[in-house]
C-alpha cells in the first residue's frame, strides 16, 4: 500500500486478522456511504478467509467485483470534492486491487491454493483498519465539511474500549 500509513498485502502482515475482523460500530467514519461499502468490505473479507475449495473462486470474484465498485466510488467522491490528498489514496487502492486481480488471475489458472487465498484475506483483513483509521477517515472528513461544511459526527452504540472497569464490590 502507500508509504505512509498502510502494509502492503505482499509483504509482512498479521495472518490471523481475518479471524478478528469483524464490523462494529468503532469502524464508522459518520459518511454513510462508505461506512455501508466498509461494512460489505468485511463481510467479503470473512467469508474469503473462510471459503474451501469449491468455494474459493467466488469468494475472489465477490472480493474484486467490491474493491472495483467500492474504489471507484471513492475515486469519484474525491474528483468531485478536489480531495487534496487524491493521488496517495488512490495509489494505495491500486495496490490493493492489483493484488487481489493477480491472486484472482492465478487461481483461475490453477496456479494459487487454498492457503494462498487465505492469505490473501488475512493481508486484506491487516490492512484494512489502518487504510480506514487514516485515509478513509480524512476522506469521510473531507466530503462531510464540503457537503455540510463541519466534521461528521458519529453515533457509536456498545464500543468496548477493551479496558475492564472495576466492579464496585471488589
Amino acid at each position: 500500500m502507500s508509504r505512509h500509513h498502510a502494509h502492503t498485502p505482499q509483504g509482512e502482515f498479521d495472518e490471523n486478522a481475518a479471524e478478528r475482523l469483524e464490523w462494529n460500530d468503532a469502524m464508522l467514519l459518520g459518511h454513510g456511504p462508505t461506512d455501508d461499502a466498509h461494512e460489505e468490505f468485511v463481510h467479503v473479507v470473512k467469508a474469503l478467509a473462510a471459503c474451501n475449495a469449491v468455494t474459493a473462486l467466488g469468494c475472489l470474484q465477490a472480493v474484486e467485483e467490491h474493491l472495483l465498485s467500492h474504489f471507484e466510488s471513492e475515486r469519484q467522491w474525491m474528483v468531485r470534492t478536489e480531495y487534496p490528498n487524491m493521488d496517495c489514496h488512490l495509489d494505495e487502492h491500486q495496490k490493493v486491487l492489483d493484488t487481489v486481480l493477480e491472486v484472482n488471475r492465478l487461481a483461475k489458472a490453477g496456479q494459487v491454493g487454498l492457503r494462498d487465498v487465505r492469505r490473501l484475506a488475512a493481508a486484506l483483513a491487516d490492512w484494512f483498519p489502518k487504510h480506514a483509521t487514516y485515509l478513509d477517515s480524512a476522506l469521510s472528513t473531507w466530503i462531510t465539511k464540503r457537503r455540510h461544511g463541519g466534521a461528521p459526527v458519529i453515533l457509536r452504540r456498545d464500543i468496548r474500549t477493551g479496558v475492564q472497569q472495576e466492579s464496585i464490590l471488589a
